[in-house]
């Protein structure tokens, strides 16, 4: 069983090939429904049939599966409009690909410490129980109860950074706070770059207007950083002006990549220079991602080390107690 990361990326490599081989979209929905495919990406082929023959493009078959996300909408969109939908997909199944390896390194990352964090609980109950002369047994209700708090506050600790980073999709001030976490925030903001430029590529390719590009890659995005400066580059490029400027001086943007934007403008190279900066971003989010993959577990363990050491010392502490009070 994958998770959906690793499914949409497998999903979205076999149409890029597929495509790419020449197969219609059609064809290519039916030989990938023949492969035994997740009932998720079996029942989206199914409803991209169906949308084809009533006369729905591609990306608004796909826009009605609530399963997928803006970026998927965005690049399919604008590759079907281009004729660029291999590359598309390819792009998709690139980023899928980043975020599934990024997920599995965190979860193997966390499985010690967790384990560890249970151990701790229950240690944290049963020797100061038996030098108390309870039993075991009885003590299964209050270990019981401590992991239902454990996970009552996990629970509520997820719905919290759930909403705050939902905020931050489109809130400048929630953004910019989170990107200022040490590794938390690279990663975030490097895979926000990364959305952009992907779409901002294809979008390019598929001879999209660029104030319509801006706009499509901002959304796509998902930074309220970006969002907020956004407005000002979707401006100019709506009054026919160049936006490499716009991205001069603006702050969610790399100076490097503003830089690079505006003489690729001059020079009527942004196709290149997209492709180039689409690989650069890629790259610097897999390995932001990973170090966040690395880091966040190893915090967890040192803290879950620090809890467990201490309930050690407690027990140890108890443990004189008694035998200090058995010696009066």
């Amino acid at each position: 069983m994958f998770d959906p990361a690793t499914n949409r990326h497998f999903f979205y490599t076999e149409l890029a090939k597929l495509i790419g081989a020449g197969f219609g979209i059609r064809e290519a929905a039916d030989l990938l429904l023949d492969s035994k495919l997740p009932a998720k990406q079996a029942a989206l082929l199914q409803r991209l049939k169906a949308g084809l023959a009533s006369g729905q493009s591609i990306a608004q078959s796909f826009a009605a599966d609530p399963n997928v996300t803006d970026l998927e909408k965005s690049i399919i969109d604008a590759g079907e409009r281009g004729g660029r939908l291999a590359p598309a997909f390819d792009h998709l199944a690139d980023y899928f690909g980043m975020v599934s390896a990024a997920r599995r390194q965190l979860i193997k990352g966390s499985i010690y410490p967790l384990v560890l964090l249970h151990i701790g609980v229950i240690f944290g109950i049963v020797p100061t129980a038996l030098i108390n002369g309870q039993s075991f047994a009885s003590t299964i209700p209050q270990i019981l109860l401590n992991l239902a708090i454990l996970y009552a506050v996990a629970f509520g600790l997820f719905l919290a950074i759930r909403w705050i980073m939902k905020r931050a999709t489109d809130h400048a001030a929630f953004d910019s706070a989170l990107n200022r976490i040490p590794f938390i925030g690279k990663a975030r903001r490097n895979m926000a770059l990364a959305r952009f430029a992907k779409v901002y590529h294809i979008c390019l390719l598929a001879g999209l207007s660029i104030k319509e590009t801006v706009h499509t890659s901002i959304a796509a995005a998902h930074s309220g950083t970006l969002s907020r400066d956004g407005k000002a580059l979707e401006k100019q490029a709506g009054d026919g002006g160049p936006i490499g400027p716009v991205f001069v001086i603006s702050k969610g943007f790399p100076k490097a990549f503003s830089s690079s934007y505006l003489t690729a403008e001059e020079a009527g190279t942004l196709d290149k220079d997209l492709e180039r900066w689409v690989a650069y971003f890629s790259n610097e989010a897999a390995d932001s991602v990973k170090n966040l993959s690395a880091v966040l577990p190893k915090l967890f363990y040192f803290l879950i080390v620090l809890f467990v050491g201490w309930k050690i010392v407690n027990f140890y502490f108890n443990y004189f107690q008694v035998l200090d009070s058995i010696g009066n």
